[in-house]
């Protein structure tokens, strides 16, 4: 049986002596897994339509056991996102993210139209001469991955009394409650940290809003730095997010926005 499918390539692994097994995600049938024979033999041309970060068709002929690729013909390469060292490290751990929390053969349209997006708005945002707004673009794609399958960080009120936040008043992220906590509360729960008013704001931010908008939204380094270390502490699922991960810029705007905690 011949299937055909709209992908993007998540990641690939060489077995055997010339063969690759690659992850995709799907539009037609979520996350697979597919071999394809002979791709590393010197004289295939298969391989430069499969490499990771690559949106495109993929035909599989299935059969017994794991389907097999037959052809793949690559629509869009995302080339911007591979000339930056350090724009296409962070892609590619949110990638990672992404592949480790979804579940195989579990199609989802709006899951692949989130994925495909925010490729779509990094590449444009290297093109446009705006590499740093791909960072906070990132954190804001992990928050709403997390939300849509079921792991929205509570932002509105403690997690542990259930009181409405307090502008002014301290704040701490419990990892294990997954979402915010008084100060009063904070020692009720193991891993807590402290995380800013603007980070919280950052977070409803995320949530409210399509990954389209979030270019126009704007952090301290600050906020960045605790952006990535309330994702990389959340869900509890074993995925690598570097937590002391350092930004080169000092400031990523946010453009006009203000919003009482």
């Amino acid at each position: 049986m011949e299937l055909r499918y709209t992908a993007i390539v998540l990641k690939k692994k060489e077995v055997g002596e010339t063969d690759r097994l690659y992850t995709l995600y799907t539009e037609e049938q979520g996350k697979v897994r597919v071999v394809a024979k002979g791709v590393r033999k010197p004289e295939a041309k298969l391989a430069s339509q499969l490499e990771t970060l690559t949106y495109g068709l993929v035909i599989v002929v299935k059969g017994r056991g794991m389907g097999k690729i037959a052809g793949a013909v690559a629509e869009d390469f995302f080339p911007q996102l591979r000339n930056d060292f350090d724009i296409l490290k962070r892609i590619l751990e949110s990638i990672s993210v992404f592949e480790r929390l979804v579940d195989l053969d579990e199609p989802d349209s709006r899951l692949f139209g989130l994925l495909k997006t925010y490729l779509s708005l990094a590449e444009a945002l290297v093109r446009d001469g705006q590499s740093e707004k791909v960072f906070l673009l990132s954190e804001g794609f992990l928050f709403q991955l997390f939300a849509h399958l079921g792991y929205e960080v509570e932002t509105g009120a403690c997690v542990v009394s259930g009181e409405k936040l307090r502008q002014g008043d301290r704040h701490f992220f419990s990892p294990g409650q997954g979402g915010m906590l008084s100060g009063e509360h904070s020692a009720q729960s193991r891993g807590a940290f402290a995380v800013s008013e603007n980070t919280i704001k950052l977070i409803r931010l995320f949530l409210s809003n399509r990954l389209e908008h979030l270019p126009r939204i704007t952090a301290e380094a600050r906020e960045l730095r605790e952006l990535r270390q309330v994702a990389a502490s959340f869900p509890p699922v074993d995925y690598p997010l570097d937590k002391t991960a350092t930004f080169t810029l000092d400031k990523i705007w946010i453009e006009g926005y203000k919003e009482p905690l």
